[in-house]
């Protein structure tokens, strides 16, 4: 039976059974999982993270208006991406994927602020890491998301491909999502699962995810209903919505737990497009950066001094000692819910 899943900043609507793709996946992967939740509890990091996120392009093509990356470009800020507009190189990624593999990473998500189908050789990401065994998944707004894409990036070995998609009324999202056509994404979505179903990959996950606009109960259980409905009717699989973080909001000054622990920190670890790396999915302007993986392996960013210091303080109660952690909206939504 699906069951509904509350994280932090997240709901999520499991799959129905003739949805679900975990039935499909091998132990390896339920396995990965239970160590995904028992690192996030026990705060114990192991010797490297399970998981890689990996910025193959600081570009997009939308501005999409509760993005960090729309906020930081309007406002003419350059933190978020100090070389500017670029790739990463394929020798740098090669290069990450094969320390990470010998060193037992699980899994690789090819998106952090870029928009990932941008990236002319994304297929060839996706190749690299399926290759090596890992689980590899997209985040994408899916505007470029076309037949031929579609095939392309399945047939590389896509394990998990997650749909940004703000809202089920064409003239809210399009107002959400400036610059993509809300009938012609659709339409990209529904041809993804049409080539998926025809290639017989029962085990990609599937999912869409929208931020919740500002409503009261009755708006917000209208919009989830209508929401669920759309993609339930594209047969995807699980359905997520997420808080906002208000970017011009100082989360210091608002109410969050004391004891807020972030589990990230012990099981993932982010790769930006020059090679930059950081612990954290809300450290667009890079306050926390660990290391550089161009001139460090991933394994001696991970048990470095940085890292164990974010951990300590962390496992102390003394996240708020650390700037950025203190500003972030996480263990303020974390005590609102959905």
């Amino acid at each position: 039976m699906a069951q509904n899943y509350r994280s932090p900043t997240y709901y999520e609507l499991a799959a129905p059974p003739e949805l679900d793709w975990r039935p499909y996946r091998p132990p390896e992967y339920l396995q990965y999982r239970r160590q995904w939740d028992r690192r996030g509890l026990t705060g114990e990091a192991g010797d490297f993270p399970l998981h890689l996120d990996v910025d193959p392009t600081n570009r997009c093509n939308l501005r999409c208006r509760m993005c960090p990356r729309t906020y930081y470009v309007e406002r003419g800020l350059t933190n978020w991406a100090p070389g500017g507009l670029s790739e990463m190189d394929l020798g740098l990624y090669r290069k990450l994927i094969d320390e990470s593999a010998e060193a037992g990473l699980k899994s690789v998500k090819l998106n952090f602020l870029g928009e990932p189908l941008m990236f002319p050789a994304i297929s060839e990401m996706v190749a690299l890491a399926a290759a090596r065994g890992l689980w590899v998944m997209i985040n994408t707004n899916a505007v470029l998301l076309t037949a031929r894409m579609s095939r392309e990036l399945l047939k590389a070995g896509l394990t998990d491909i997650f749909f940004s998609f703000d809202s089920p009324y064409p003239e809210a999202y399009e107002a959400v999502r400036v610059g993509a056509t809300y009938s012609q994404v659709l339409a990209n979505v529904q041809t993804f699962m049409d080539i998926k179903d025809e290639l017989g990959l029962k085990a990609v996950q599937t999912r869409a995810s929208m931020v919740l606009p500002e409503g009261n109960d009755d708006e917000l259980k209208q919009v989830k209903a209508d929401y669920i409905r759309l993609f339930r009717d594209l047969k995807v699989a699980e359905i997520g919505f997420g808080l906002p973080s208000v970017l011009d909001c100082d989360y210091r000054k608002l109410s969050a737990p004391s004891n807020f622990k972030c589990p990230d920190l012990f099981r993932r670890m982010f790769v930006f497009n020059d090679g930059v790396c950081g612990p954290c999915c809300g450290d667009w302007e890079r306050k926390l950066v660990v290391g550089e993986a161009g001139t460090t392996s991933l394994a001696d960013i991970w048990r470095g001094a940085e890292y164990q210091r974010l951990r300590r303080y962390h496992l102390e109660g003394r996240y708020r000692e650390i700037e950025a952690c203190a500003a972030c909206s996480v263990p303020y939504l974390s005590a609102q819910g959905v």
